[in-house]
């Protein structure tokens, strides 16, 4: 007859579960987990982890133990007759198994650093590289914040600034600057907003004498460092010949180029002290851009008031996409709207450039935006790495 005596309505009276939340199996979660053993009389090895891991599912060579990770919970178990077993438990997390050699070492990389030498700026002879400095927004004339007085005292602090900048730069072998006229350098008496003519403080022809004296303290800066003046310049919305408010004439009968072009009467008359100074490429009559090869990197200018209903990219991009000459340039440098921006979000450079204008009362009573005055220089060139420009100051 058989014993039943250990059983009791059809259940034994003594358990081997193993403890609530030791329950074997395996958690994982693609990147980390967690494998549970069943009850063992002694500790797993690494062959049985494997076995443990291929069992329920996973491969042991993309998975492993996480060294140091393996907890332990005893259970003793009743068997029976006075018989009690203690059980052992096993939970151990998991990683994903990395190859040595593709994971770097750490001590060694820290040690380059520790023991890297700081690199001198060195110029490679043959490579190209020139400074650009772009004249925007200078709005001579203009009566706010503090007038043409305080206009001056900027501009000649920013012709001391340059002078000591291109010193440095002439030590890195740069032999020329482009000197380019991004418009609004003179504010014109009426036809563009409200109290213009009453708030000015030069008139048309002053505006126009002053910004001359200006530019060539700028040309004398570079020529007198014994370096190469390349000058150029693009009409901005300030310098055109308005009535009532609008252009009548011809989009280039413009005063920021006959600015220029009395610049360019006097370096050509002045052929001793001006050797250095040349305008290689007269301002296009029919167009409101110029686009020049600086040192190996086509670079171009507009002012910016032609970029409306989107911006200065999106007006780039329509550039590019009907294969203007503009398009075909890697660095965009615009003015118009008066403060610093500097967007290579389309895999090329625009950069906006701030005013040296006295602010604008107006303007900030009604957005609350206002920006510092500046001179923007930059050195582009085909040794200037992949973006084309580097070594960027607001003088």
């Amino acid at each position: 007859m058989t014993d039943l005596s250990e059983f009791q309505d059809g259940k034994p009276r003594w358990k081997t579960d193993q403890p609530k939340g030791w329950e074997p199996g395996i958690d994982w979660r693609g990147d980390r987990g967690a494998v549970t053993t069943g009850p063992l009389t002694h500790e797993p090895d690494d062959a049985i982890w494997a076995n443990l891991i291929a069992d329920w599912g996973l491969d042991p060579s993309s998975v492993q133990i996480v060294p140091g990770s393996v907890q332990i919970r005893a259970w003793d178990a009743n068997l029976g007759n006075g018989e009690v077993q203690r059980l052992k438990y096993y939970r151990a997390s998991l990683e994903p198994v990395v190859a040595t050699e593709d994971h770097a070492d750490i001590e060694a990389l820290c040690q380059l650093v520790e023991k890297r030498k700081p690199v001198k700026p060195t110029f490679v002879a043959g490579s190209e590289r020139a400074a650009i400095v772009n004249l925007s927004d200078w709005q001579i004339g203009k009566g706010e914040g503090g007038g043409t007085p305080a206009f001056i005292e900027r501009m000649m602090v920013t012709v001391d600034r340059l002078n000591s900048h291109l010193k440095m730069l002439r030590k890195l072998g740069i032999e020329a600057v482009y000197l380019i006229g991004l418009g609004d350098l003179v504010e014109q008496c009426d036809g563009h907003y409200d109290m213009q003519a009453f708030s000015v403080d030069l008139d048309r022809r002053e505006q126009m004498r002053l910004a001359r004296r200006i530019i060539l303290a700028f040309v004398d800066v570079v020529v007198g460092l014994g370096l190469r003046a390349i000058i150029s310049a693009v009409p901005g919305n300030h310098g055109e010949n308005r009535r009532n408010g609008k252009a009548f004439t011809t989009w280039t009968d413009n005063d920021d180029l006959a600015v220029f072009d009395g610049i360019g009467e006097i370096i050509s008359h002045n052929a001793d002290r001006y050797a250095l100074a040349s305008m290689p490429q007269a301002v296009n009559p029919d167009d409101l851009t110029l686009t020049l090869d600086v040192a190996g990197v086509p670079v171009g200018w507009a002012h910016g008031h032609q970029c409306r209903n989107g911006g200065p990219e999106k007006w780039w991009a329509g550039q590019v996409m009907g294969h203007q000459p503009i398009g075909q340039a890697q660095l965009l440098n615009t003015g118009h709207f008066h403060h610093l921006v500097i967007s290579e979000k389309t895999g090329r450079t625009w950069m906006q450039m701030p005013a040296n204008d006295g602010g604008s009362y107006w303007w900030t009573a009604q957005t609350g935006q206002a920006a510092p005055a500046g001179t923007v220089c930059y050195v582009a060139g085909n040794s200037c790495g992949p973006r084309g420009w580097a070594d960027l100051v607001v003088l």
